[in-house]
């Protein structure tokens, strides 16, 4: 049926792969089945959506990261090289990470507008790497919003991606204990600010990008570490990054703590406002954030899973969503599209 999700890879008589598990089956594909040899294929059962399911279907439905895809995955391997070498990192990773920043920036000034969506393909044990990539491109993303010239975009970028770098000093059963950590513990992991600053300025990057490692963890009202800085004491790039730090973190599972709801996370960074951040880049960061981005995994509060089909400008936490339904179903249909904003007692309790 058309609209329906294929469960299977389709292959042809041939062998050849025709189309993969997770696509939308639309009716223009069945002239080519047909000719391919293709007699039968398995449509999924709605409601049993899995992570990949979904980036399948978002592929389908054209959904497009704010980067290239090698991009990304590239970048994620470069920093993960980059920390592995420990303290000796050299001015050639440093190069290296200029060039990634480089094509960043070019690919996201080629967009007429752009918005973040979070990655949903994440692992805890990639975590840093991961989370790296993402602080880079949301800052860039501020960046060129605050009309910040070319160099002033490759160096925030550079920091921004290299802002945990001081994590790679800090014992690994420390980053990855499940449990509350020691006071002793906490001060330790605090430190990665001073152990970045410290690796970076061995290096030829620029002092702006290496302060970013330093104060990325300082607070508007003072209350941050490394120095407790207060208001614009804080260098621009740090400023920038905290809020893309913070967002991120929130947003993505961590050892410690499972990730809170898009809309839950939008709220809270936006009531810790001039408290933690700076209220401009605040303002900058909020145009460029969907809540819940086309394509988004979801789960309602009738147990009935999704996708985000649209997004609701006047109501961003009630976006338009396709809602799939279990095979043998009294509407006799697969699927029906609900707009969130019409119909308050459904809502998204849960991504995926």
């Amino acid at each position: 049926m058309p609209g329906s999700i294929i469960a299977q890879d389709v292959y042809g008589s041939d062998g050849v792969l025709l189309i993969k598990k997770g696509s939308i089956f639309r009716e223009q594909y069945i002239p080519r089945f047909i000719d391919a040899g293709v007699s039968e294929i398995y449509v999924d059962e709605f409601g049993r959506m899995t992570p990949e399911t979904v980036n399948n279907i978002r592929r389908s439905l054209n959904i497009q990261d704010v980067i290239h895809e090698k991009t990304r995955t590239h970048a994620q391997n470069q920093i993960k090289k980059t920390m592995m070498k420990f303290k000796s990192v050299t001015n050639t990773d440093i190069q290296k990470i200029s060039d990634l920043v480089q094509d960043m920036i070019e690919q996201l000034l080629d967009k007429k507008d752009f918005v973040f969506a979070l990655s949903q393909l994440r692992s805890v044990d990639d975590y840093t790497y991961q989370h790296s990539v993402n602080v880079g491109v949301l800052a860039l993303i501020i960046g060129i919003d605050l009309d910040l010239s070319p160099e002033q975009l490759k160096h925030l970028g550079m920091g921004a991606i290299l802002h945990d770098i001081g994590k790679i000093v800090i014992p690994e059963e420390i980053l990855k204990k499940p449990a509350k950590l020691t006071s002793e513990e906490f001060r330790e992991v605090k430190r990665h600010t001073e152990y970045g600053y410290d690796i970076l300025i061995q290096t030829d990057i620029p002092d702006e990008s290496a302060q970013i490692a330093l104060y990325h963890h300082e607070k508007f009202d003072g209350t941050g570490y490394t120095m407790g800085l207060r208001n614009t004491k804080i260098p621009l790039f740090a400023r920038i990054v905290s809020v893309a730090d913070v967002y991120d973190a929130m947003s993505n599972d961590r050892v410690y703590q499972r990730r809170s709801a898009p809309d839950k996370v939008f709220r809270e960074i936006t009531h810790l406002g001039d408290k933690h951040f700076d209220m401009h880049i605040m303002e900058t960061f909020a145009k460029h954030i969907n809540i819940y981005p086309t394509g988004t995994g979801i789960i309602l509060n009738s147990g009935h899973r999704g996708i985000v089909l649209y997004q609701n400008k006047l109501y961003p936490e009630s976006p338009i969503v396709r809602v799939f339904l279990p095979k043998d179903n009294d509407y006799k249909r697969l699927y029906f599209d609900l707009d969130l904003s019409l119909n308050t007692k459904w809502f998204i309790t849960e991504t995926f």
